[in-house]
């Protein structure tokens, strides 16, 4: 679990600084959504890093937390649908390399931490065994 929780660490900081590089120089050249284009990139960048930090620091938790697993599953949906919309917005080689790696490894991170849903065990005390058939004294 420590090594998906330091691949989502790892991922957002190239959401950060792999998709700033490719994706805001060209966005400033060719305004895809008017003025905001600047804005509109730097939320997007902002939330898929958030997102993967947010696997970082609560992956393990997240398989025991109903609600950290909603909050992931929105997580990763908005990932998806903002990807999908840069993509489609913005079909550039270089946009669609960093992005598509991006979402491959946000559908990693949801199969990972959200999919399996699995749940500790609540207490269950242990069998008694019965001492006289163990060998073991009864006093």
């Amino acid at each position: 679990m420590l090594l998906l929780q330091a691949l989502a660490f790892l991922a957002g900081l190239a959401a950060l600084l792999a998709t700033s590089i490719t994706l805001l120089p060209p966005a400033q050249l060719h305004p895809f959504a008017g003025g905001a284009t600047l804005p509109l990139m730097l939320a997007g960048i902002l939330a898929f890093a958030g997102g993967y930090f947010f696997f970082a620091v609560s992956g393990s938790r997240t398989l025991r937390s109903a609600w950290r697993r909603r909050l992931a599953v929105l997580i990763v949906l908005f990932q998806l649908f903002a990807g999908g919309a840069m993509i489609y917005r913005y079909p550039e080689p270089a946009a669609l390399g960093v992005m598509l790696s991006l979402l491959c490894v946000s559908v990693f991170m949801f199969t990972s931490f959200v999919w399996p849903a699995r749940r500790d065990p609540g207490y269950r005390p242990a069998r008694w065994r019965k001492r006289a058939e163990d060998g073991m004294p009864l006093h």
